[in-house]
């Protein structure tokens, strides 16, 4: 057999997503314990009670296939967003739904665009439904460059995917921009708004996706959530979006007649029924801890980015190896996310905001490891 004459021309040569390094994977290759992975962006403050609960109470159900419109779910949803019901869609998360949507609606020469340093899916997604990815240079500060975008648009741009917060660099899209944006842009251009981790966002200069689809009912605004971050579901895979009806009917087309489970449904409607505090909550925890990460990021001489996630992207001076560090940080049992596969140097890396007990392990590692001793040994070869 000869794979190239068997696959895609398109595949040859691409890779797949590596998610970040799972504890257990960590546990057997070192025989370590007690290790915290910030590696993710997990909620470090767990699941909410409720979900938990919905989810036990469909265990003497499973033997059922699931309701495959999602039909409660979507309930809560349309009521808690005041939507039509006909504009919501759910999905295994909002990864799945980004393929579903680019499956449904590009044609082979179609282009998408997005940004440099961006959620690397999403080239490998067009890729896969056959279009062409264009990204965009970043602004300085990593932030999209709209108007970088909109250069970048032609007649054969079908969608335009913006990530808000951005992964990895946690900067946003203010509404100005989008607003800006949409008036460029034609009325045959699908906006997606990937706004996976819109519930740690604390700017009020963050754009409200459903006014903005209200204020420009011509043109086909796509928002997109997840409940893997705010609510602490990342395991179950649950995620949902809301756009014009004609889009969520070609949308249904395409998706598997069963792609949410039952126990993900139920989970969803849970959280957005019950477990308000709870997000609340991982908010408040995420700020109040961002903020020691900064002051002691600012005393190390680590660079980092402002971010509205619950994550920030840092760099460490170029005299350290960046490789070595994220070597060692393993070895003492914390899990950071290196950068090099997103087309940034070895010293840029991604770490989650955990817990205060995480958070203080991990600066006092970092420490240890951007110390003068360690420079010196580091010179030494040693």
């Amino acid at each position: 057999m000869d794979i190239k004459k068997i696959v895609r021309g398109q595949l040859i040569g691409a890779s797949p997503y590596v998610p970040g390094k799972p504890i257990e994977e960590l546990e057997r290759e070192l025989g370590i314990s007690n290790i915290d992975k910030l590696a993710s962006n997990e909620n470090p403050y767990g699941t909410p009670e409720a979900a938990k609960k919905a989810m036990a109470d469909c265990f003497d159900k499973i033997h059922l296939y699931p309701d495959g419109e999602s039909f409660n779910f979507k309930s809560v949803i349309s009521k808690t967003h005041g939507v039509e019901y006909k504009r919501v869609f759910t999905g295994n998360g909002s990864d799945e739904l980004l393929q579903i949507i680019m499956n449904a609606f590009l044609e082979p020469g179609d282009n998408v665009v997005s940004s440099q340093y961006t959620f690397m899916r999403y080239g490998q997604m067009v890729r896969i439904a056959h279009g062409e990815y264009r990204q965009a240079p970043m602004k300085d500060g990593m932030r999209y460059d709209l108007e970088a975008i909109a250069k970048l648009a032609d007649s054969r741009t079908k969608m335009i995917v913006i990530a808000n917060p951005n992964n990895p660099t946690g900067t946003i899209v203010y509404d100005r921009e989008i607003r800006a944006l949409l008036d460029k842009i034609s009325d045959d251009v699908i906006l997606i708004l990937d706004e996976a981790y819109a519930g740690f966002v604390e700017s009020r200069e963050y754009p409200d996706a459903i006014k903005l689809q209200m204020e420009y009912p011509n043109k086909p605004i796509v928002l997109l959530r997840s409940f893997s971050k705010i609510f602490g579901l990342a395991g179950v895979r649950v995620g949902y979006g809301i756009a014009h009806p004609d889009i969520v009917r070609y949308i249904d087309v395409v998706r598997g007649p069963f792609n949410i489970n039952m126990l993900a449904q139920a989970a969803g409607a849970a959280c957005m029924l019950e477990a308000g505090e709870h997000a609340k909550k991982s908010k408040t925890l995420c700020s109040e801890e961002k903020k020691y990460l900064y002051e002691n990021y600012s005393k190390l001489g680590v660079k980092y980015f402002e971010s509205e996630a619950n994550f920030i992207l840092i760099k460490i001076a170029d005299e350290f190896d960046g490789k070595i560090v994220v070597d060692e940080l393993l070895k003492a049992g914390i899990i950071v996310r290196p950068m090099k596969s997103w087309g940034l140097t070895d010293n840029y890396m991604r770490v989650t905001i955990g817990t205060a007990e995480q958070n203080r392990r991990f600066i006092k590692e970092l420490a240890r490891l951007l110390s003068k001793d360690s420079r010196t040994k580091a010179a030494n070869g040693k």
